[in-house]
């Protein structure tokens, strides 16, 4: 489905709520093998410059709705992203068709209103944090483990309540028993990282709510997304947010509803999120092809943005060891069915640009 007719259920969307809307929707689409490319994007601040040319075009507005689909990113980005939005509106609502997890779950905290379907999901903000001190992995010593900051906690709740180690003497050993393992610099820094995110919430909170009056609500809705779900993975559906948060979560109206869903689906199914990509079909047994991969969509009735990634793909068998194949001088190795492939991606061109095909 391209941009004309995504254009018509945005401007279906804007006459419910009588309001401007702007869809911002980044891809998580799975593929095999896993880690191809291209097909899934996180959050973060690289759009900025892209969402105030938007802004620019829409001029400021009574009420704008971000229309959100993510699993989330770099909660650096969300702060600027959400004053940004809010100096373009007298009210934020931030619409929910689906998935809001993560980052996406900051930005609804710093919205007036959000709106979720049946099928939406808000999730915990614990973060897990990484640095050139956290383990590395011994399968792959290039890559570092991330650290979750409720493991950490978990560690010494664990130790006091289940294995009752109690005392000074016996804490100190419980501390000294971790750090043997990972670094004290990433243990510092899952502790400042603990700090700024709820620091980081309370300030988003506190731009629709009275931090002197709602503050025991507001250190609720913190502690609760922050350390109580005990999954970063748990979805936090309409009504546990409804509950915990308050009657600025709302449920989508019957008329509202289909709306979003419609939109959602639109970009669901051009981002083909219901199915995965499957390269070795891609791919056949030819040695090289291009391939574009769609990360996501920054969308009005005025612009159109996507995130674009240009690749070439090398294929390659990968024999077993001590197994030789007899090829043609100038030839290449045949794509035998008993051997797995490899593949090498070479990229051409990343980044967000102008929807100029209207895709």
């Amino acid at each position: 489905m391209g941009y004309q007719e995504r254009k018509h259920l945005i401007e279906a969307l804007e006459k419910v709520r009588n309001t401007r809307v702007i869809a911002y929707i980044l891809a998580d689409r799975e593929t095999f093998p896993l880690g191809v490319p291209g097909f899934t994007l996180n959050l973060d601040g690289s759009p900025q410059l892209l969402f105030i040319d938007g802004l620019r075009k829409l001029g400021h507005v009574p009420a704008l709705d971000l229309f959100l689909y993510t699993r989330g990113g770099a909660t650096d980005a969300v702060w600027p992203f959400v004053a940004l939005l809010r100096q373009y509106c007298d009210r934020l609502s931030v619409l929910v068709p689906f998935r809001a997890h993560s980052g996406g779950t900051l930005i609804c905290l710093g919205a007036d209103e959000v709106v979720m379907t049946p099928a939406a999901e808000l999730s915990p903000i614990d973060p897990t944090t990484g640095n050139q001190f956290n383990p590395t992995d011994p399968t792959n010593p290039g890559n570092r483990f991330g650290i979750s900051v409720e493991d950490v906690t978990s560690y010494f709740e664990l130790a006091k309540e289940r294995a009752e180690v109690v005392g000074e003497a016996y804490r100190i050993d419980v501390l000294r028993e971790l750090t043997r393992k990972i670094h004290p610099l990433a243990l510092g820094n899952v502790q400042r990282v603990y700090m700024l995110i709820r620091r980081l919430a309370q300030s988003l909170l506190a731009l629709h709510m009275d931090e002197k009056a709602d503050a025991d609500k507001i250190k609720e809705i913190v502690t609760a997304l922050s350390a109580r779900f005990y999954s970063h993975v748990h979805a936090v559906n309409q009504r546990e947010a409804q509950t915990l948060m308050g009657n600025w979560v709302k449920a989508a109206t019957p008329e509202e509803e289909p709306k979003m869903w419609g939109l959602f689906d639109a970009y669901a199914t051009t981002l083909e999120l219901r199915s995965k990509f499957n390269l070795p079909v891609f791919m056949g047994d030819e040695a090289s092809k291009d391939l574009r991969a769609c990360g996501g969509f920054i969308e009005s009735t005025e612009f159109s943005y996507v995130h674009a990634m240009e690749m070439k793909v090398l294929q390659r068998p990968n024999l077993p060891p001590n197994v030789q194949v007899q090829v043609p001088p100038g030839g290449q190795i045949p794509f035998v069915p008993w051997a797995t492939r490899a593949y090498d991606f070479s990229m051409l061109s990343v980044g967000w640009q102008e929807n100029g095909d209207g895709a």
